[in-house]
């Protein structure tokens, strides 16, 4: 029996992750008009007091963040498909992705005060921070590799 393999290029897998973004982009603008119906059953379903007024105002904060960050990486998915792969500009993306991971993680665990299970939010937001920090450091070196390579005779 003859196994058939999928030929997936560089380019179709880029043209996907654009597509994805696109998507995740329009989502999350689009929940932004959801977040007072959520909060407003979040409250009814606890057993707890509300605070649909405080997880409003995280919640659209964090909105304002995530759009950022997707709309940063949709411009670094741009530079890829332009073949401009180490350049400062996707070390500029990758610098304001990563705040805005850990701008999510501090107002998550401000939250944390009110809901307990928010500690998880921010540690997965920190946690995602930390790896984009590194990665940035990374590309900062190859940068760093490529321009000291493109002076060399």
């Amino acid at each position: 029996m003859k196994k058939i393999l999928l030929k997936w290029t560089n380019e179709q897998s880029l043209a996907l992750s654009r597509i994805l973004t696109i998507v995740l982009l329009f989502c999350a603008a689009a929940s932004l008009f959801c977040i007072p119906i959520i909060t407003e059953w979040y409250d009814a379903v606890s057993a707890q007091a509300p605070i649909h007024v405080v997880l409003n105002i995280v919640l659209y904060i964090s909105a304002f963040l995530g759009i950022t960050a997707v709309w940063q990486l949709f411009r670094m998915l741009n530079n890829i498909t332009a073949k401009k792969i180490f350049v400062q500009e996707n070390l500029s993306v990758l610098r304001v992705i990563s705040w805005c991971c850990f701008g999510v993680a501090a107002i998550w665990t401000m939250f944390s005060f009110w809901r307990l299970v928010a500690v998880f939010v921010a540690f997965v937001a920190a946690f995602a921070g930390v790896i984009l920090r590194i990665m940035k450091n990374l590309f900062a070196i190859a940068i760093e590799m490529r321009e000291e390579n493109d002076y060399t005779i």
